[in-house]
């Protein structure tokens, strides 16, 4: 077993994987702990007007350097697949000096602006001073995004996953050591929150130009000419602005979901407490629970595009195929294991985790969309990899109009249920038309049996015998006991089914 993943770690893809998995879970961890320390620190009313101001940052975010994130990467990759190292430090600068240049402007309008969007957009007065402090993280977050795009298109997934663990840990430790000289409990403003945004940004950013100054010192004797900046900057906007959109219109239209969803609810009960309630089990609990297992498949993509990007321009057509095949396979174990492991423990998980059977019921109700979710993640990356991010566009604004047109006209009816029922159509429908699209351009190979039936058989019955025997162990027992059970149970039924599914990916992982 050790040889196995010793060997397997020399992957660049599986190590990056896993190094970008780890980070991510340990940063959701800290994450976590944020809001449960900034809820004591600063009150439930501050920490509800600190949360108003995600979806502005997630815009400007989205805007000023996601998009260009990933353009940077794919075209780092190809070029230092065909050995044309200067052209990608090329690329780099273009990137870098391009989104400072966005992030400052857009720092500056949400300035001077700031007022007016917390009155008319987040319909308050109490948002304008805290969008005025997070104008001074958005051009070091937008330079941070072009140095991680780069270091990901030399398969350096190491310099973004412990950035983004700096950051976290910045962000808790700058609040605590203010909170622990300026005042005291529950005397600060949401403002004061938003300051340890704002050093998270500039101690990450300084953390990864430290990296790119060592990685280029390392690297100062790169021979070969290098390509024309105008030649260059067009051919990046080209890559670029499909992507930005993409991820500019998901983001909006994500926020457009978040405001629909609690008047709907409204409609339905005739009632704004239970109609928040059932939102806040819905997005607190229940969906971010399911989508924990996607920082694996999230790590996994982010690695995928450039290999896929560097392997389609090399015209490495076996390996390509190699890499798309074992890609989906894996996300597919990774969906079926979780799919089944939600339908059959979620009731339990809902009452012993979160001490709520509602929580427990919609985990139940979400199974079904685990394969779904976490294949429509790897394919999207694998298309962008291949140069069509336009196609991915498009496939993301009809499969969320898909989602809003549930919300329109079944969620008034029949509540959340209609919610789900869209999740499932819409997902189901991007899932389809990405891996349609994504086999027109590579020949690869799923089997019914092996990839999808075989597993889920298995999965299904270790997982339904796991919870015979839990249920036998914890019959007469309280909640406190029955959860180290509970867990210990999972550990045990998830150990079983990667050594009998897992492992062969994991030894031949491309």
């Amino acid at each position: 077993m050790y040889e196995i993943l010793s060997k397997s770690m020399k992957n660049p893809i599986l190590k990056g994987t896993l190094i970008l998995t780890i980070t991510g879970l340990l940063t959701r961890f800290f994450g976590f702990y944020n809001r449960i320390f900034l809820s004591n620190l600063i009150g439930a009313k501050e920490l509800g007007i600190y949360q108003l101001v995600f979806p502005v940052y997630m815009i400007i975010f989205s805007f000023t350097t996601l998009g260009n994130e990933l353009a940077l990467t794919r075209i780092t990759s190809e070029y230092v697949g065909r050995n044309e190292n200067k052209s990608a430090q090329t690329f780099f600068k273009i990137c870098l000096f391009y989104n400072i240049v966005l992030g400052m402007c857009s720092a500056t309008v949400l300035y001077f602006f700031a007022d007016e969007i917390s009155l008319k957009i987040l319909n308050t007065d109490s948002c304008g001073n805290c969008l005025k402090v997070i104008c001074l993280g958005i051009p070091f977050m937008a330079a941070k995004g072009a140095i991680h795009g780069y270091f990901l298109g030399l398969e350096r997934s190491d310099v973004h996953g412990i950035s983004d663990f700096i950051e976290q840990i910045a962000k808790i430790g700058g609040v605590y050591l203010l909170a622990t000289f300026i005042a005291v409990k529950n005397s600060h403003h949401a403002s004061f929150a938003i300051i340890g945004i704002v050093i998270g940004e500039i101690i990450s950013f300084i953390y990864s130009a430290i990296m790119l100054l060592i990685n280029n010192k390392c690297k100062q004797n790169i021979y070969g000419q290098s390509i024309k900046t105008t030649t260059a900057f067009s051919i990046f906007l080209k890559e670029s602005m499909p992507l930005t959109a993409n991820r500019f219109a998901i983001t909006l239209l994500q926020g457009i979901e978040a405001v629909l969803i609690p008047s709907m609810l409204l409609a339905y009960y005739n009632d704004s407490s239970i109609s928040l309630s059932v939102y806040g089990i819905f997005t607190g609990m229940a969906f971010p629970f399911i989508m924990f297992p996607a920082t694996i498949t999230n790590s996994l993509s982010v690695m995928l595009m450039p290999a896929v990007s560097s392997a389609s321009s090399g015209l490495k057509n076996d390996y390509l195929s190699k890499l798309c095949e074992r890609s989906i396979r894996f996300c597919l174990l990774i969906g079926l294991f979780f799919g089944v492991t939600f339908y059959i423990f979620g009731n339990s998980i809902g009452t012993l985790i979160f001490n709520n059977k509602e929580a427990g019921i919609f985990l139940y109700r979400l199974s079904f969309l685990c394969p779904l979710i976490y294949l429509a993640t790897t394919q999207a990356s694998a298309l962008n990899g291949l140069g069509l991010a336009t196609h991915n566009l498009i496939l993301t604004i009809l499969s969320t109009a898909i989602r809003l047109s549930f919300i329109l006209t079944t969620i008034p009816k029949i509540g959340m249920k209609g919610y789900v029922v869209g999740l499932f159509v819409s997902y189901l429908f991007l899932t389809y038309a990405s891996l349609n699209k994504l086999k027109k351009n590579v020949i690869f190979e799923l089997k019914m049996l092996r990839d999808i039936i075989v597993p889920f058989a298995f999965f299904l019955i270790t997982g339904v015998v796991t919870y015979i025997f839990y249920d036998i162990l914890t019959a007469h027992l309280n909640n406190m006991l029955r959860l180290p059970i509970l867990l210990a149970s999972l550990l045990l039924y998830g150990t079983v089914c990667f050594v009998c599914f897992g492992i062969r990916l994991v030894k031949h992982p491309c």
